[in-house]
């Protein structure tokens, strides 16, 4: 049940020098939009609690957030009103996230840093305008640099998300993985946690794109297709007087292997400032 439990958390809810340096902070920074809803937490039962956790200053801007009860734990840095790097200060973990940026200001490269000051992965970022179009983790190894996962998102006219197909090739005796996740009858209140959408491995860092909006509203439905775990799940919201969600409730129903057809009440909670 706890594979069940990791692979439904990460439903809700991403060609520089390898070696270490000052992130290249040329060109203007991106303007983000006004906080609207200032997120506290998202907590799903059965799993750390709160999932997510976020700390603000007096402008709106994240200047700390928490995974998996602190199992990651983020000190966000700005320069010139972007962000500069995410730094964690777990046990265990010192990584420092690294942000460089194009010189139309959206953020280009993510460079993961140890506790040497050595980057062992990339995330290299692609836009199709100001819609994220693609991720390729780049993972830094001896015989030269590995792509392990890739993510590439399409969207629909209005600018909510319609699809992210995920590649990871074979690579450690794990077989190719292909996944499709398709979303579809959005409403038009407040989304709060498309960000966690790029944040699905478990114990891979979690990585913040203000300016980026992957949903504006909340789908009714979603469908995983493809290899490995598959579903389908229908959502239904609770919403505040400001049209933020409240809760979020799910009927899953698992599509393939041995527990094809099961179902699954999955819930997440969210609290606010």
């Amino acid at each position: 049940m706890m594979r069940y439990r990791f692979l439904l958390a990460s439903i809700l809810a991403a060609a520089v020098s390898a070696c270490s340096g000052e992130p290249d902070m040329t060109g203007p920074p991106p303007v983000p939009p006004p906080p609207v809803a200032l997120l506290r937490e998202i907590v799903i039962p059965n799993l750390p609690s709160p999932y997510y956790h976020f700390e603000y200053d007096s402008a709106g801007r994240v200047t700390t957030v928490s995974f998996a009860s602190e199992l990651r734990v983020y000190a966000v840095t700005y320069d010139g009103g972007r962000i500069r790097e995410m730094s964690n200060d777990a046990v265990g973990n010192r990584d420092r996230l690294q942000y460089v940026y194009d010189r139309a200001g959206q953020v280009d490269t993510i460079r993961y840093v140890d506790a040497n000051g050595l980057v062992y992965t990339r995330l290299v970022l692609s836009y199709d305008g100001p819609r994220l179009a693609g991720i390729v983790r780049q993972r830094i190894v001896d015989a030269g640099i590995v792509v392990d996962k890739t993510m590439s998102l399409s969207y629909y006219p209005d600018g909510n998300l319609l699809e992210i197909t995920e590649h990871r090739p074979a690579l450690d005796g794990q077989p190719e993985m292909s996944t499709v996740d398709h979303f579809e009858h959005y409403d038009d209140k407040i989304n709060v946690d498309g960000f966690s959408l790029i944040h699905d491995d478990f114990f891979d860092h979690l990585v913040l794109l203000p300016g980026v909006q992957l949903q504006k509203g909340n789908p009714g439905r979603q469908t995983r297709t493809g290899d490995g775990f598959t579903f389908d799940v229908d959502y239904v919201y609770a919403y505040d007087g400001s049209n933020r969600p409240l809760s979020k409730s799910g009927d899953l129903t698992i599509t393939n292997g041995p527990d094809a057809g099961r179902k699954i009440q999955i819930r997440s909670d969210f609290s606010y400032y």
